[in-house]
């Protein structure tokens, strides 16, 4: 006869059974027994309402890790709170090339100084839940890698929701609102506005109004007149400038009938030049050094000259002794 098997041997073994299933799935399901990981914290200033453990970390989309783990740390000297919240990056889903030139250390610290930065973004926008985004902010303050003293791990900067950076604005606005003096302002507007209202309501500005609209009136008037003067001035004008356009017509059938008649003038004085410069001609061939004409003329000037000469002499003795004309000279000389 078979020995009966012992009802406590049976229940551990089944225990032991369930307790294998249950590890196998969690092992095996969550797909982290063939996976490397690597741990990183963050550290959001903001409310984290809605962000769960096993929340997605995403780079620009793309599955990248998760979250792991979340917590809250007090700091009883400074008398503030910090939530850290830890991300594992799964590896194989980061294909990297030239994986030698540099450490993975080095690459994300070059990508921090770059403007890689973590933000909390919507998942689902009915439940509320969260996930972690990375991405490049350009214009996100200059920070740097560096490994975070109360967990030893590598400190990734976060930036706030562009929900939070709006209350932000908001709160800043209002804070700057807030510190103006209403109550002094309030004040001086009612007595501007009093004023304003003591000034619209002087006589002086009535009268001067109602001066305005009989100034007005007599403008309006004087307009009316002028345009009526206007149209006068226009139709004599248009009659003065047919009389000039007549005269012009006239001045130019006078001036090319001047034009002929200076055209003839000016060939009867051309040809009076040609007869000019031949006469001239002539006078220079008569004068010339060597013509026959001056040799002649300077000839006969020098007998004048002599002749001239002779009868001065003859004179002089007729003066000294007029009885030559009777005696003659040889008796006279000797009287």
């Amino acid at each position: 006869m078979s020995k009966q098997a012992s009802p406590t041997a049976i229940g551990g073994f089944v225990v032991g059974a369930v307790a294998l299933v249950v590890a196998g799935v969690l092992i095996f399901g969550s797909g982290k027994f063939f996976t490397d990981t690597s741990p990183a914290v963050m550290y959001f200033e903001g409310n984290v309402q809605g962000l769960q453990v096993g929340a997605a970390l995403k780079f620009r989309g793309v599955p990248i890790g998760s979250v792991t783990d979340i917590k809250a740390k007090f700091d009883a000297k400074d008398l503030k709170f910090r939530i850290p919240v830890f991300v594992e990056f799964t590896q194989n889903t980061i294909e990297t090339e030239h994986a030698e030139t540099r450490t993975s250390r080095e690459a994300l610290s070059a990508l921090v100084e770059q403007g890689l930065r973590a933000q909390l973004q919507t998942e689902n926008m009915v439940t509320g839940q969260l996930f972690v985004q990375l991405d490049f902010y350009p214009d996100a303050p200059h920070k740097q890698l560096t490994i975070d003293p109360a967990t030893q791990l590598v400190e990734i900067p976060t930036i706030p929701t562009a929900l939070e950076q709006v209350s932000q604005t908001l709160r800043t606005a209002i804070n700057k609102i807030a510190e103006l003096p209403i109550a002094q302002i309030v004040s001086n507007l009612e007595g501007a506005l009093s004023n304003i209202n003591k000034l619209v309501n002087a006589p002086e500005v009535l009268e001067a109004v109602r001066n305005l609209n009989t100034t007005l009136t007599d403008v309006r008037q004087l307009t009316q007149r002028a345009d009526k003067q206007v149209e006068l001035l226009t139709s004599s004008a248009a009659k003065a400038m047919e009389n000039v356009n007549k005269l012009a017509q006239s001045v130019d059938s006078q001036i090319t009938s001047l034009t002929a008649s200076f055209k003839d003038t000016s060939g009867v004085a051309r040809g009076a030049l040609e007869q000019t410069r031949e006469t001239m001609a002539a006078v220079q061939d008569f004068t010339a050094p060597s013509s026959p004409v001056r040799y002649e003329l300077v000839k006969t000037l020098k007998e004048l000259s002599d002749t001239a000469r002779s009868l001065r002499v003859l004179a002089d003795y007729l003066e000294r002794h007029p009885n030559a004309v009777v005696f003659g000279r040889n008796e006279a000389g000797e009287q």
